[in-house]
């Protein structure tokens, strides 16, 4: 149980506590990243364990601390510096490269990626989204990609995305407040062996020779991103984990029109209320044409 300081202590002493308080959390650190770096040896060559960005971990370890918190220290104080930590313990020594999305405002692109991604990983701006999914996919090591998320997209750049490549592995911002930092929307790509199966929120690259179903909300699923040209619309879909393909082409079917290609991307943990206790939300805006 956290300790309350006396009312009859010194100033002294006070900084004394604060002292063995700073003694402490610099030891438990120290301690979390030989812990990380036994991970890495025990797991070997295991493509399994070598990747080190875990977004359904590092969202279960958002969350449990979400709870933990309390008194005035601002959640999005404690938050940057809890990623700090992950980061900074789990991406040691890996190499990562985070690539951010051109096509967007590169200064809130570099505030976004330095909030999730600390400050020691290597930043490399590409040229838009398709340059990043490309970048993602033909890494070797441990590539990340950061994509601003646009209702209307300039290209239908999620049909680069595939299970052998990049996927989508998690949605930012994560904690969802008011007046926030960093809280430009984006999606974070990178690689594993296989899509997850377990996220809360499967993605979806889906396309229409027609319009976009209007109905799509009404069945529960949000369009991240969509594209127009002359053969139709293209979309980037999110829709409950829970749900099968063959249910979210019910549901589209449901909504308007069965698209002509459904195709699973990615998927990722629902973010959090941070001004509703914690509580999960799902959905968005109906997109206008």
């Amino acid at each position: 149980m956290p300790q309350t300081p006396d009312d009859g202590m010194t100033t002294v002493d006070l900084r004394t506590r604060i002292d063995e308080i700073d003694t402490r959390i610099h030891e438990a650190l120290m301690e979390r990243a030989d812990a990380e770096t036994a991970i890495r040896s025990v797991g070997g060559a295991s493509s399994d364990t070598v990747l080190s960005y875990q977004p359904d971990r590092d969202a279960d370890s958002v969350r449990q601390m979400l709870e933990r918190h309390r008194g005035s220290l601002p959640i999005t104080t404690v938050e940057q510096i809890w990623r700090d930590i992950i980061c900074a313990c789990t991406l040691q020594g890996s190499d990562t490269v985070v690539y951010l999305d051109g096509g967007a405002e590169l200064i809130d692109m570099f505030d976004l990626a330095r909030f999730y991604f600390g400050f020691s990983t290597e930043l490399d701006p590409c040229s838009d989204a398709s340059d990043v999914v490309d970048a993602v996919g033909l890494s070797t090591g441990n590539a990340i990609g950061l994509v601003a998320l646009n209702d209307r997209a300039d290209l239908p750049w999620w049909r680069g995305l595939s299970e052998t490549g990049a996927h989508v592995r998690a949605r930012l911002p994560f904690v969802m407040l008011d007046e926030r930092p960093a809280d430009l929307p984006a999606l974070v790509l990178s690689r594993a062996d296989n899509l997850v199966d377990n996220t809360d929120v499967t993605v979806y690259d889906a396309r229409w020779s027609d319009v976009l179903p209007g109905k799509l909300m009404d069945q529960g699923i949000e369009v991240l991103s969509f594209f127009r040209s002359g053969s139709g619309v293209d979309a980037l879909l999110a829709i409950s984990g829970e749900l099968t393909e063959e249910d979210a082409l019910a549901a589209c079917a449901a909504a308007g029109a069965r698209p002509d290609v459904l195709r699973r991307v990615g998927g990722y943990a629902a973010p959090i209320d941070g001004e509703n206790d914690g509580d999960d939300e799902f959905g968005g805006e109906e997109p206008q044409e």
